[in-house]
């Protein structure tokens, strides 16, 4: 069976704001309440830049015009897409950067900017598993601390991005006791893939096999996400 394509596209909130039209000319009523109730700054900035470029992705990758899709707003769950065909997208945003991923199933898409943080090998030890220190080395204690960060961050997009595509319980999916990530043995077996977007890793959670349509950065890698239980 052919892969079908998961669209991306990562944008920045400040380089949007001078393209997006005044956002009440084109969102739906319950985005605005939702947008009313973030009043100003960046994270209200963020959502307008998120709706844009998802209107825009979705007509572009399943037809329409972007003001034929509409997304919805309710406050405690993730938006869906309405429109000329059924699509699947998911959302994701961090500092200046606004992400979207588009498929015709469901998948999850985290981004997070690789930062410094205080206390990084207590937090590995708390995020991971043995079993995923094991297979990401560089997530151990006492190594290359750039090394360790980039570990780190691709795990925590990763188990984000499962958290995104089915839902569940934050505490348990970053503590491992939900979700267990491996390396994939091919590309073709891999569910979820990470790269980088400058100062930003990303990681997608999709049906197998992975299908981007675009030319595959360098920095991609591909992965296996399971039911912690299986894994064990």
């Amino acid at each position: 069976m052919p892969a079908a394509r998961i669209h991306v596209r990562v944008a920045s909130v400040a380089g949007l704001a001078g393209q997006v039209p005044p956002a009440r000319q084109w969102l739906g009523a319950d985005e605005a309440r939702r947008l009313d109730a973030l009043q100003a700054g960046q994270r209200a900035a963020q959502f307008v830049a998120g709706r844009w470029i998802a209107r825009q992705l979705l007509a572009q990758a399943y037809g329409g015009g972007w003001r034929d899709w509409t997304l919805s707003a309710a406050p405690d769950s993730p938006p869906q897409a309405i429109g000329p065909a059924s699509a699947f997208l998911s959302l994701s945003h961090c500092g200046d950067h606004v992400a979207c991923a588009v498929g015709l199933e469901p998948l999850g898409l985290d981004i997070e900017r690789v930062l410094p943080r205080k206390g990084l090998d207590a937090l590995v030890l708390a995020v991971s598993s043995d079993a995923e220190r094991a297979a990401l080395p560089a997530l151990r204690p006492g190594g290359d601390p750039a090394a360790q960060r980039e570990a780190f961050f691709q795990l925590w997009t990763l188990k984000e991005a499962w958290l995104k595509r089915g839902g569940g319980s934050l505490f348990q999916t970053m503590l491992g006791q939900a979700v267990a990530v491996s390396p994939a043995a091919t590309p073709a077996s891999a569910n979820a893939c990470t790269w980088r977007h400058g100062d930003a890793v990303l990681a997608i959670h999709a049906t197998p096999p992975l299908s981007l349509p675009d030319t595959a950065p360098a920095s991609l890698r591909y992965w296996c996400l399971a039911p912690a239980s299986d894994a064990s």
